[in-house]
């Protein structure tokens, strides 16, 4: 598979799992505001990880994630009907911890001024 048609599915992906965790989860852990950051797959799309960021207290992120884990077998399953000519392996997902780190940088350096 060539560079460009692997960035752009990777692109879909990103678009498609953030509409689903947007519209199509019910689970109350996951009713928090969820931004997908980043995807990285393999070359094969057996693994896909998903860099989120959690608008959320820092002590329910770990619901939050255990909310998206135990809904990644639907979020692939929509997934896979989305993106047909493309097998959709396991589904991973991470918190993406650097916009918080960004904030805390901010806030150190305005303190410092």
């Amino acid at each position: 598979m060539d560079s460009l048609r692997f960035l752009k599915i990777n692109s879909l992906m990103k678009e498609e799992i953030s509409r689903i965790i947007e519209n199509d989860i019910n689970d109350p852990r996951v009713s928090t505001m969820v931004t997908v950051q980043k995807i990285k797959s393999s070359k094969d799309f057996s693994t896909i990880r998903i860099y989120v960021s959690l608008l959320t207290d820092p002590k329910d992120s770990k619901l939050v994630l255990q909310g998206l884990k135990s809904s990644q077998g639907y979020v692939r399953k929509l997934l896979q009907k989305s993106i047909k000519n493309i097998r959709i392996g396991k589904l991973i997902f991470e918190h993406d911890k650097s916009p918080e780190e960004v904030l805390k940088i901010t806030n150190i350096i305005d303190s410092i001024n």
